[in-house]
């Protein structure tokens, strides 16, 4: 029988000052009065305020990060072709392909970075690629980046970046968002920064970004005279998220503070720990720490970790960055015409990360004190599982 629980610690916390609140009750009340719900000034100033964050020239609000990846695909217009994809990511990313027109080619990832493996990469491309779309899993963008785009540059292949978990990421002082041709960024309430549901593209290409608006508004370049040259959708983004994002945007750099400092804190109280190994970032590179990932020792039973951490010790450990790959996913056997497969599907990198890896909770609100009780919680449960060679 378990021992009572003296703390409990959720999955996730979105505090919210009384500031906070009070600037969010007059935006509302400032969107209401204007007669605008969606598509208005809110929607401009949160592209605004997003491009000056990252430092793109371009940004474009979408009603979802799913949204903000295949948008840019139809720009490139992927229909037919063949489009490189991380299997260690969330279905949306190589769902944004196939429901862009084109197919999926999955590739490998590396184990100590979660980031595309780029000799798989090269062993992936066929004449039927036309793009690659890296996913900075967790936040953290791949050491390997300038490898990954000089095969995309020798092969003429586009590259977007999936940066739903990466906002205010970067790498050699280059923001997530800029790497690329274009990139996707996700507002899940999950997410890094949230305006409830939501997504961003973001480019510095002048040419993506008018194609971007006009398949926003269900293909319509000219927004005021209902004629249609593209095969768009309703993509368009609400005066009510923009407000969320708005609110996020002005305190984006706080948050970012508060989730490396945890994340600085996690790194010292797990340092050594037996059965537990955290994923080590390069100096040059600064993640957004959407989670902080520690892999187990393969004696260890990760539902056993997480049942014990919740039922004995109270503590919620947050969804794994992923747990199933997406190669493996039962739509691809009822849909094989959504993929290009090409040499080998064995995925070890890939199938290491999705099967060894925990993610204790990281979130603003968080407290040191709840943090060392996280880690005190998992050295008991790893210790009672671990099982020495």
């Amino acid at each position: 029988m378990s021992r009572k629980v003296s703390i409990k610690i959720p999955l996730l916390r979105l505090p919210y000052t009384n500031d906070e609140v009070d600037f969010l009750k007059s935006g509302l009340e400032e969107i209401l009065k204007s007669g605008f719900l969606t598509m208005d000034k809110k929607v401009l100033e949160f592209e605004r305020l997003f491009s000056e964050f990252v430092g793109s020239k371009y940004s474009v609000a979408v009603n979802s990060g799913t949204s903000a990846l295949e948008i840019p695909l139809r720009g490139f217009d992927v229909r037919g072709k063949s489009v490189i994809i991380p299997t260690n990511t969330f279905m949306a990313t190589p769902l944004s392909v196939v429901h862009a027109g084109g197919k999926v080619t999955f590739v490998d990832v590396m184990k100590d970075n979660l980031s595309i493996d780029p000799e798989d990469l090269k062993n992936k491309l066929s004449d039927n690629t036309v793009g690659v779309i890296p996913v900075h899993i967790g936040g953290i963008i791949s050491p390997y980046w300038d490898e990954i785009m000089q095969i995309c540059k020798d092969h003429n292949l586009f590259v977007i970046e999936d940066a739903a978990h990466a906002h205010g990421a970067s790498i050699g002082g280059k923001m997530a968002g800029t790497l690329g041709d274009a990139a996707a960024f996700s507002f899940y309430p999950t997410k890094v920064l949230n305006a409830a549901e939501g997504g961003m593209i973001t480019t510095n290409s002048k040419d993506i970004y008018q194609k971007s608006l006009i398949f926003r508004e269900h293909g319509k370049s000219d927004h005021s005279i209902n004629v249609h040259s593209e095969l768009g959708y309703n993509w368009r983004f609400s005066e009510l998220h923009a407000l969320l994002g708005i609110q996020q945007m002005y305190k984006a750099k706080k948050i970012l503070k508060e989730r490396r400092r945890q994340a600085a804190l996690y790194d010292k109280l797990l340092a050594g720990v037996i059965g537990l190994n955290a994923v080590k970032i390069e100096q040059n590179i600064s993640s957004s720490y959407y989670k902080y990932i520690v892999f187990l020792d393969p004696s260890i039973e990760r539902s056993k970790v997480k049942m014990t951490m919740k039922d004995k010790y109270g503590v919620m450990m947050t969804g794994e960055v992923y747990s199933d790959l997406c190669h493996s996913q039962p739509v691809f056997k009822s849909h094989p015409e959504s993929l290009n497969i090409i040499g080998s599907q064995s995925f070890p990198g890939a199938k290491f990360v999705s099967e060894r890896q925990i993610c204790p909770p990281l979130y603003p609100g968080l407290s040191d004190d709840e943090i060392e009780y996280v880690v005190d919680s998992l050295k008991q449960t790893v210790a009672s599982l671990y099982k020495s060679p």
